[in-house]
């Protein structure tokens, strides 16, 4: 995916859904590459914070694709067709689904850690998964959604907004999406100077040991 050398957020309510779409799913790209590199020679003496890593990851993209099934595609389903993507999903999570139960088997014992079969699960589910990453950006472009006004656009990243932030961890979330923004795109997510300054590293400390295996630093 191509990273643009300076961002802004943007004005225009008929271009901020792609670009909120293109940032997140930027972090998402990004920790999956992130995992499949270190599975490669995986960290056996520090395993509890790298399937910690692995399952934030996860349980985010599942999270993010919860809020875009309850509120985005519905929203944009008045307008427009969006059925391919909610099939997309279906096949995306069973890849999650059982990425998530190697996690899980590890994470009780450790003598069950399998790297091999989560690469090859990873793999699997790679084009698939990066089709939809791509596609989605591209069909929230601007003039493809034109047919809404800017009023109804900014009511449906309100109540996507509202709708993340109620059903996401931030001890979680939060930490990812920086830890995965390259400092000079940090415009995106938009933090108050007490949530960057303050929260953000007091949430960061809580699962601290995930976050070393982040391409970028969370503060």
């Amino acid at each position: 995916m191509a990273v643009e050398k300076k961002l802004r957020l943007p004005t225009d309510p008929h271009e901020l859904p792609q670009f909120v779409m293109q940032r997140l799913h930027f972090v998402f790209e990004a920790a999956f590459y992130s995992i499949l590199k270190h599975l490669e020679q995986p960290p056996q003496t520090d395993l509890c914070n790298f399937l910690g890593y692995c399952e934030a990851w996860c349980t985010s993209l599942l999270a993010h694709h919860d809020t875009e099934e309850h509120i985005m595609f519905p929203y944009l389903q008045r307008k427009l067709d969006f059925a391919e993507e909610v099939e997309q999903h279906k096949k995306i999570h069973d890849a999650l689904d059982a990425f998530v139960e190697q996690i899980r088997l590890a994470k009780k014992d450790s003598a069950a850690f399998d790297p091999a079969r989560m690469m090859q699960i990873l793999k699997d589910a790679e084009d698939n998964l990066m089709a939809h990453l791509h596609q989605e950006i591209d069909d929230l472009a601007p003039d493809r959604l034109k047919v809404f006004s800017g009023e109804e656009l900014d009511e449906m990243m309100k109540l996507s907004e509202k709708y993340a932030q109620k059903h996401t961890s931030p001890v979680v979330m939060l930490p990812l999406l920086r830890s995965h923004t390259p400092p000079e795109h940090r415009c995106f997510p938009p933090l108050p100077w007490p949530v960057e300054k303050l929260l953000l590293p007091f949430l960061a400390m809580r699962h601290g040991g995930y976050w070393k295996y982040s391409p970028y630093s969370v503060v």
